[in-house]
């Protein structure tokens, strides 16, 4: 016989094993879904977990999870329907799970495991900077609850790196929404939300970049405002970002952007000056 024949047949064997399997499965898991009592489920729901048919557990250990309550199973169950649905991808149901684990059993052994996995959880629903946040500001608050009931737990410097990266995360959104407003000549709105930045930020990265915005944003201020004494603030404001720029910054890349921000401003008081 050929190599080439003897390949075929090879991959047919293969082929049919795992047809054979995922049949036995099937058979199995519908056995135990029509007749299967509480013990036989959770048994069950296990068993497809270790084999990381996640669906097929989950919905065995669905069914049992509120007939087990106030039994010892129940904190098994639990635990094992959590990772199910982490396992999926499902992560708002992972983290209901979790928290309803550790919540529920105070004392549990999976009560450190199950806090840390419900902020880990959260933390995989954090969307995209420019989405709403909301998932972002829960996992920082069950990150830090986490560290203050387990402040030597082996999870810890996980929980750091996500808290990082998050705040990073909340940090990017509201560089791109102060920038915005330069960006739509909402120049008011625009210096309120940039020095507001620079103040909850101070080691920001994007700190030079939005430095260089306000005194951008407060010169055309001053330019679009009606002749008179607020105008003169304002253009001698724009100065006044131009040197705390210059000082804070003085061999960035911006300087000379930001240095002729600040020559119009001083050139439009001399003007304004001449004609009084």
């Amino acid at each position: 016989m050929s190599r080439t024949r003897m390949n075929k047949i090879n991959a047919l064997v293969v082929v049919l094993i795992l047809v054979a399997g995922m049949l036995a499965s099937c058979s199995e898991f519908s056995r135990l879904q029509k007749r299967g009592d509480i013990t036989a489920k959770l048994e069950g729901g296990i068993k497809f977990y270790n084999k990381k048919d996640y669906y097929k557990s989950s919905v065995l250990l669905e069914e049992i999870a509120p007939l087990l309550k106030g039994r010892a199973e129940a904190e098994q169950a639990l635990y094992y329907l959590a990772y199910d649905y982490y396992q999926q991808e499902q992560y708002p149901m992972a983290s209901f799970y979790f928290k309803e684990l550790y919540t529920t059993y105070n004392r549990s052994t999976y009560h450190e495991e199950a806090m840390f996995m419900n902020a880990k959880a959260l933390y995989k629903e954090s969307p995209a900077y420019n989405l709403d946040q909301q998932s972002t500001f829960e996992s920082l608050k069950a990150i830090q609850t986490f560290i203050n009931r387990y402040p030597q737990s082996t999870y810890v410097t996980e929980c750091n790196a996500i808290m990082d990266e998050l705040t990073l995360q909340l940090e990017r959104k509201e560089y791109e929404h102060a920038k915005l407003y330069n960006k739509i000549h909402n120049y008011k709105s625009a210096i309120v939300a940039l020095t507001a930045f620079m103040e909850q930020y101070p080691n920001s990265s994007y700190n030079e970049e939005i430095a260089l915005t306000r005194v951008e944003a407060q010169y055309h201020l001053a330019k679009n405002s009606i002749v008179g004494k607020v105008q003169i603030e304002r253009y001698y404001d724009a100065i006044g970002f131009y040197r705390s720029f210059a000082e804070k910054f003085p061999s960035s890349k911006y300087l000379a952007e930001a240095k002729q921000y600040a020559e119009m401003s001083e050139s439009e008081l001399a003007k304004i000056k001449s004609k009084s």
